[in-house]
């Protein structure tokens, strides 16, 4: 069985220990210090709050993934789904039916998953008060024991259209609330600085700042030779160097090219540099489609800046070299791509530099001779 997991919540003996992040976040979870906790994408934010979380006792963590939420309702109806599946005491359960009863909901059973969920007349629509009734069955679930509530993708809220009033009213409430942690998880990192650290936002200075980078070497290498080894497959501390550069260091890519390198070979194997590119190959045959269809968005000019910043990763995006080498002649007009880029999510701007959000999409581009 392929011992590497990619793009899913990881724990135990999948997850690979970020012994400082880890203590950080249950340091500050102990303290009921409220964290926003940022970091790119595929960088392991999920499942290190999960982990943390799995191995702090005395604690219960309520979930919310807003993942491309895009209005009052919908954030809503996670939010109440995420509390559903939480408690299970009937008691509970029918004062948050008779707390939302001007929504109409009705209780059922998934069939599929088992868990239960919660359904509102489509006729009734929520407004942004809704959420202080949310907020306050929140409040009593840490009322019985320590709880960890944990958005995902926070940044996202942002795409609501009443998201000021929205942010306001998550604030008003959330600073009464006793017995309960809040972290806020983002990978958009100037939206969640502008949530935070903006004088001007009602969250401002509201929590503590963790950032996850890149995981340490010195403890990802061996934890990748490890699970190599558990299916009789060597490979050495500079082979794995170069899957994890090729992967732009990004933890969740890093693991996707090992899965798809160990798929590449057999039982008895030593892996070497060589067995890179049949790794690679596998990415780039499921995602060309993808990849395909980004190009249809993009102009000429867009194309060109993309190339140049999958060619280089040290060249400043708004230097003559990068006029040079991108044949465009005026700052405006790259500046005008780059931020079209951003925009569509394929690069992000991290310490002034850009850097393209999926490496292999920036391998593809070169392999194909863009």
């Amino acid at each position: 069985m392929n011992p590497f997991r990619y793009g899913q919540v990881v724990s135990d003996r999948d997850f690979c220990s970020r012994p400082s992040l880890q203590h950080q976040l249950m340091n500050f979870v102990d303290a009921g210090q409220n964290v926003f906790l940022q970091g790119e994408r595929r960088t392991g934010k999920t499942s290190l709050l999960h982990e943390t979380l799995r191995r702090l006792s005395g604690h219960r963590l309520l979930y919310i993934d807003l993942l491309e939420v895009k209005s009052i309702d919908d954030l809503c109806r996670r939010m109440i789904t995420s509390i559903i599946r939480s408690e299970h005491r009937a008691g509970f359960q029918r004062k948050l039916l008779n707390t939302l009863s001007h929504l109409r909901p009705s209780l059922s059973i998934d069939p599929v998953t088992g868990f239960p969920t919660v359904s509102f007349d489509s006729r009734v629509g929520m407004k942004p008060d809704t959420i202080e009734g949310i907020l306050d069955l929140v409040a009593e679930l840490g009322r019985k024991k320590k709880l960890v509530v944990a958005f995902d993708e926070f940044q996202d809220v942002l795409n609501i259209r009443e998201s000021a009033r929205v942010i306001a009213l998550l604030r008003s409430r959330i600073q009464f609330h006793q017995n309960i942690t809040y972290i806020f998880a983002g990978s958009v990192r100037n939206q969640m600085n502008g949530i935070f650290t903006d004088p001007g936002s009602p969250f401002f200075k509201s929590a503590a700042s963790l950032e996850v980078g890149p995981i340490d070497g010195k403890t990802f290498v061996p934890f990748l030779i490890r699970k190599f080894a558990s299916g009789r497959r060597d490979i050495s501390a500079g082979t794995v160097d170069a899957v994890i550069r090729m992967a732009s260091n990004i933890p969740g890519d890093v693991q996707e090219l090992c899965a798809c390198i160990w798929d590449a070979t057999s039982s008895g194997d030593t892996i070497t540099n060589e067995h890179l590119a049949p790794g690679l190959n596998m990415i780039f045959a499921r995602e060309r489609k993808a990849y395909e269809a980004t190009l249809t968005q993009l102009t000429g000019h867009q194309l060109r800046c993309l190339i140049v910043l999958a060619e280089t990763d040290s060249i400043k995006a708004l230097s003559s070299e990068f006029l040079e080498k991108t044949g465009i002649r005026t700052t405006s007009s790259v500046q005008a791509a780059l931020k079209r880029l951003v925009r569509l999510k394929i690069i992000y701007r991290h310490k002034g530099a850009y850097r393209l959000a999926n490496p292999f999409f920036g391998s593809w581009l070169i392999w194909n001779g863009y």
